[in-house]
């Protein structure tokens, strides 16, 4: 049966493990000379039998101690069962040492010795434990955390195409000679869509590229109805990377509520990057007399948008979503560097 890649570590890193443990004795206990041989012993029967039963306090430790009573808060328990565990092979030690033909001078602190030894090991077998555990615990919830961002970045792709497609029906109705250029427009969305959504970040250029060809979309279809200005200051040199359409849910709310029944509709969207932040601004009229007939997917947008943002960019990020008179304001504030550290 092969080995994956994570049982490998997982067996190499026991390998490495049981190895310190049979190390200690040769590092924490002083060489002796045998009165008899006059060599000095690194294992001999008493320090072989005490790293058999550290070996088997360490695991012992690692896999039923640390599970049944430290983490359920039973410290009393644990610490009795590891400081009688520790007691009892230091005894046995220093009973092995009495039956050896050059046994020590002073078997009590032989005893001792040993016994902070084996409380060492235990201590190291909850510690390896305890970053097993960690370790494990990180990566479920890296798997988790992908696996939710792998589902709301399918949920942008059908929600958006719903909302285009609409575009496409209206210049289709009005048998406009606008539709041949939207269609290409929309095969541009749809290819970006494809091949680069899939991806965990993007450049910034192809983001912005990405919004410009939903905008020219848009255009097509309302003209010179709707007033749309699009404002965009990057940084230069550099081209920071971002999350692939993260920035058009809140474009897109401002298209689907900032017209229709609006007088002189306008909608402003500003974008300003630099090697330290994100800022987008979207900023629409809006009519908030208007009831209009809602389908099932409204609001998806905006809601997978804040929680791809506390997966992806926790505490560095806000967002502000307000009405104010006649106008809805979208404002966005991504900081993808700490100005600190640089990372």
């Amino acid at each position: 049966m092969q080995l994956s890649r994570k049982q490998w570590v997982n067996l190499l890193l026991h390998i490495l493990f049981t190895t310190i443990i049979i190390l200690v004795p040769i590092f924490l206990m002083p060489l002796k000379e045998s009165a008899i041989t006059g060599q000095r012993d690194f294992y001999n029967f008493p320090v072989i039998l005490l790293t058999a039963l550290a070996t088997i306090a360490c695991y012992t430790s690692a896999y039923v101690l640390y599970p049944r009573f430290l983490l359920r808060k039973k410290i009393a328990a644990y610490l009795g069962f590891s400081l009688g565990i520790s007691l009892l092979i230091a005894v046995l030690s220093g009973i092995a040492n009495l039956l050896m033909p050059d046994p020590p001078a002073f078997i009590w602190a032989h005893i001792i010795v040993k016994f902070f030894i084996v409380l060492f090991v235990i201590g190291t077998g909850t510690a390896y434990r305890f970053v097993m555990d960690v370790m494990k615990l990180e990566s479920q919830q890296k798997e988790s955390m992908t696996m939710e961002l792998s589902f709301l970045r399918s949920q942008v792709s059908p929600h958006f195409m719903f909302n285009t497609l609409n575009s496409m029906v209206a210049l289709a109705r009005k048998k406009s000679d606008k539709l041949e250029p939207a269609l290409i427009e929309l095969s541009n969305l749809m290819h970006y869509m494809l091949y680069e959504s899939d991806q965990e970040k993007v450049n910034i250029s192809k983001e912005i590229d990405y919004i410009q060809s939903y905008i020219d979309l848009q255009t097509l279809r309302f003209g010179h109805n709707v007033r749309i200005l699009f404002n965009v200051q990057k940084p230069h040199p550099g081209d920071p990377s971002i999350e692939p359409m993260l920035l058009i849910p809140l474009i897109e709310n401002a298209f689907k509520h900032g017209i229709g029944m609006i007088h002189e509709p306008e909608i402003d969207i500003r974008l300003l990057v630099d090697q330290q932040e994100l800022h987008l601004s979207v900023h629409n009229k809006y009519n908030d007399t208007v009831r209009e007939a809602r389908d099932n997917s409204s609001g998806i947008g905006l809601v997978n948008l804040e929680r791809r943002l506390k997966l992806l960019y926790p505490q560095k990020h806000h967002i502000d979503l307000k009405k104010e008179g006649d106008y809805f304001n979208a404002s966005l504030k991504l900081q993808w560097h700490d100005p600190v550290c640089g990372c």
